[in-house]
């Protein structure tokens, strides 16, 4: 297996709104520094020979650049097969060409001047759509970024299970992510929803706790993470099928008939 990166192409004509987003982008992508690379180019012509040196993964390009547009950039790309999913960026409302741009493979649509939140939102987006690094194997790309991410969401789970308030959007916000993508990701990634992972997980330190420790039930609920011990005990009770008091009882029962240690 490869560990190839993202490459994304930035071209734009204005070097203030070239730099703002290029920087935007960096620091968003700081903490996957071996994931993703970047390019700049001032015009369309620099653009496009930048494209025929190395394949691009997603093209963030202005429409409307002198020499060659931003349109005219993409269907050269096209007619060389070398296409990417783009975002494009403009100081006009024309929806003309905005569908245009759409049969070119153009993802989204920003109006100048650029906001920083949409910019990100936009690229998670085209991630989420799987259009980016489409013409690729899914092994060349897709692994380093999906191990690196469930990597750092189970280290996350595992050091706030006992916050009641730890959901999905608050996953998603600390790996940088779309939380439906995140979702997706995590199902593909470990067989689980989020919220069954989460609970299965709260509840192994449950067992721990009412097997090792005389700490009571609403004690045990709050450690674990569970906003109240009725929710515990039903989330415990569909899952086991006792209650938390009656598999502490039985398990101490068994330990004392067998002589094993009560806590594992």
């Amino acid at each position: 297996m490869t560990n190839r990166t993202y490459f994304m192409l930035i071209v734009e004509d204005e070097p203030a709104i070239r730099n703002g987003v290029l920087g935007t982008l960096k620091v968003w992508a700081a903490d996957q520094p071996d994931l993703w690379h970047f390019g700049a180019a001032s015009n369309g012509v620099e653009g496009l020979e930048i494209a025929r040196s190395k394949p691009v993964d997603l093209l963030i390009s202005d429409i409307r650049m002198p020499g060659l547009s931003g349109i005219e950039m993409m269907e050269k790309l096209r007619e060389e097969n070398r296409e990417a999913p783009a975002i494009l960026l403009t100081g006009y409302a024309e929806f003309e060409y905005a569908r245009k741009a759409l049969t070119l493979g153009a993802v989204n649509y920003l109006l100048k001047p650029v906001d920083q939140l949409q910019l990100i939102q936009a690229v998670e987006q085209a991630l989420e759509s799987g259009k980016i690094g489409s013409r690729r194997s899914r092994e060349d790309v897709h692994p380093a970024m999906r191990n690196e991410t469930i990597r750092k969401a189970l280290t996350y789970i595992a050091d706030h299970l006992a916050d009641p308030k730890l959901s999905l959007k608050k996953l998603a916000d600390h790996v940088h992510l779309n939380p439906s993508y995140v979702s997706v990701l995590f199902k593909e990634e470990t067989g689980k929803t989020f919220s069954d992972y989460l609970n299965q997980q709260r509840l192994i330190m449950a067992k721990r706790l009412l097997l090792g420790t005389d700490k009571k039930i609403y004690e045990i609920a709050d450690e674990t993470g569970f906003s109240a011990s009725k929710y515990f005990i039903k989330v415990f009770r569909e899952t086991e099928g006792i209650t938390p008091r009656e598999y502490r009882a039985i398990r101490k029962k068994i330990a004392l008939e067998t002589g094993e240690e009560a806590q594992r």
